[in-house]
């Protein structure tokens, strides 16, 4: 009970802009992100390695879309790693048929480790069939979020790395909501589209 009051918590602070409207400013219009009334969408609290647990079920159970904003994917370690697990899921669902989108950082030095780090993986990844995006260096994207199908989203601490998925102290939710993936998708796609070259 307590995991599911605080996924709710998170969701709100994750999701939900903080507004403080009069009635008057409100006039029928709900702010943007705002759920309608009665309806909270159905999450999951992933702490830790439950996150790549998780993930890798949905990764693997895709049929249509999936969709990746990372703030680093680093895949140069052990074969065996999870971050390399989910690079294998991911070109494995775009072997399959499933549309695969993953925008990453990309940062203004040349010099950059995390530059290097996702540079490389989307490199791997654009050779099995992946869609790859970099940001714009001159703003920072430290989005991490996934959606799976239109119906799923991946949102939290969670970067895509052997670290993150296997050993830090992280805290991510899985929302199982249309809602929160159509408006999900639709952030991340919108930063595809103003910062393709």
């Amino acid at each position: 009970m307590l995991k599911r009051v605080f996924a709710i918590l998170l969701i709100l602070s994750l999701l939900l802009p903080a507004y403080v409207l009069s009635e008057q400013q409100l006039k029928g219009q709900r702010p943007k992100g705002h759920f309608p009334e009665g309806s909270v969408p159905d999450s999951t609290l992933l702490e830790d390695a439950e996150y790549f647990n998780m993930l890798i079920q949905k990764l693997n159970e895709s049929q249509s879309h999936i969709l990746v904003s990372m703030y680093i994917f680093k895949t140069t370690g052990s074969k065996s790693n999870a971050a390399n697990k989910v690079r294998d899921a991911l070109t494995a669902a775009a072997k399959r048929g499933v549309n695969v989108k993953v925008l990453l950082e990309i940062e203004d030095e040349r010099s950059s480790s995390l530059n290097e780090e996702n540079r490389s993986t989307a490199d791997t990844l654009v050779q099995g069939g992946v869609n790859v995006y970099f940001d714009s260096p001159r703003r920072r994207t430290h989005v991490k979020a996934v959606v799976i199908d239109d119906r799923y989203t991946f949102i939290g601490s969670h970067n895509l790395t052997a670290s993150a998925l296997q050993y830090n102290k992280e805290l991510s939710l899985m929302i199982d909501s249309a809602e929160v993936a159509k408006k999900t998708a639709k952030y991340i796609e919108d930063m595809i589209v103003k910062n393709k070259h």
